[in-house]
């Protein structure tokens, strides 16, 4: 059964410290993809500043690690930056030239898929 997605994730497996999730929508595409948007705004304030959207730009790949690893080794996840131009991260890739600004909100779409049939 290593050839489909049989391991999902909750919300709280989603969740960054220093941010709430203000939106989450899971969609198993097939049984190969499953996508999971999540739209994280701050939680203290309006607005992310630079810093803390550089941070959280951080965390987030960090995070697209942390699901990978958890993972069979031919499932795969990636990351997609709807706010900066569909920008993605593949887990354990190269670091991304992001330039940071102040947002109200970072709206990104985490994709689990398998990579090749065992």
């Amino acid at each position: 059964m290593k050839n489909v997605i049989s391991k999902s994730f909750e919300i709280q497996d989603y969740m960054i410290d220093g941010a709430l999730v203000n939106g989450f929508w899971m969609t198993l595409e097939d049984r190969e993809n499953l996508t999971t948007e999540v739209a994280y705004s701050p939680v203290s304030g309006r607005t992310f500043a630079s810093a803390a959207t550089g941070r959280m730009i951080c965390e987030i790949t960090a995070k697209c690690d942390r699901l990978k690893s958890l993972l069979p080794k031919n499932v795969n996840c990636e990351v997609t930056f709807k706010d900066f131009n569909d920008m993605e991260y593949t887990a354990n890739g190269k670091p991304l030239d992001i330039q940071a600004m102040e947002m109200d909100e970072i709206r990104v779409v985490y994709r689990l898929y398998v990579e090749y049939h065992i």
